[in-house]
């Protein structure tokens, strides 16, 4: 084993830290969870889980090397993934606003359409996840600036790489599952159309306005 306990136990908690601070992950989550369901929701984790083995690879490649020293590159994936952010927060609102007033009819689709709606919901769940993991550049920088902090000379940088990004990994799986499941709870009381529109309206305006920081911090 590669690491002591001491330093599994301290690169827990940091990760820890960082994946419950409040952000566009987070953000997506919940809206997936509360306004789709349990199963929607757990798709998004999913989207970004592979966002984060996505990115660990890239590290693994060198290839966050060649973004971190390219000013222009790191520009313009900071860009996209904000204006991915943006448009999600977009469409959030503009999907509140069209079910504005709208009542559910449960009886007008049957078992086939319902299957089938479940199945696009929940592949754009998970595309959404993943998305807004590759689009940000910061997640590719972080192992690569993070992780050989806590790594040593001499041993398989792969076999360590591999072991840190499952730890980090399995940190943000239980983060955002724990959140869905949370969020799944008050699933009677989210799916009154009211609170539906509601929740579109504020999680749409949350990652609009983070879409937009993102877009206008300086790097």
């Amino acid at each position: 084993m590669p690491f002591s306990f001491f330093e599994i136990y301290t690169f827990v908690g940091v990760v820890a830290l960082l994946v419950m601070l409040p952000g566009p992950n987070t953000l997506l989550v919940v809206q997936s969870a509360g306004v789709k369901g349990r199963t929607a929701g757990l798709f998004t984790v999913l989207g970004i889980m592979t966002a984060v083995y996505f990115n660990a690879l890239l590290s693994s490649l060198g290839l966050t090397l060649i973004i971190a020293q390219s000013a222009r590159l790191y520009g313009i994936l900071k860009l996209l993934g904000a204006a991915y952010i943006v448009w999600l927060g977009l469409m959030s609102l503009i999907d509140a606003y069209r079910s504005h007033g709208l009542k559910e009819g449960p009886g007008l689709q049957n078992n086939a359409g319902r299957a089938r709606a479940s199945a696009s919901s929940n592949l754009s769940s998970y595309s959404k996840g993943l998305l807004t993991g590759i689009l940000n550049p910061k997640s590719a920088l972080f192992f690569f600036a993070f992780f050989p902090q806590f790594m040593h000379h001499g041993q398989s940088i792969l076999l360590q790489s591999i072991i840190l990004t499952v730890c980090y990994s399995m940190v943000s799986l239980t983060w955002y599952g724990s959140l869905v499941m949370f969020v799944g709870t008050l699933r009677r009381f989210l799916m009154h159309p009211v609170t539906q529109s509601c929740l579109k309206t504020v999680t749409g305006l949350l990652l609009l306005g983070t879409g937009l920081k993102i877009a206008f911090q300086r790097s």
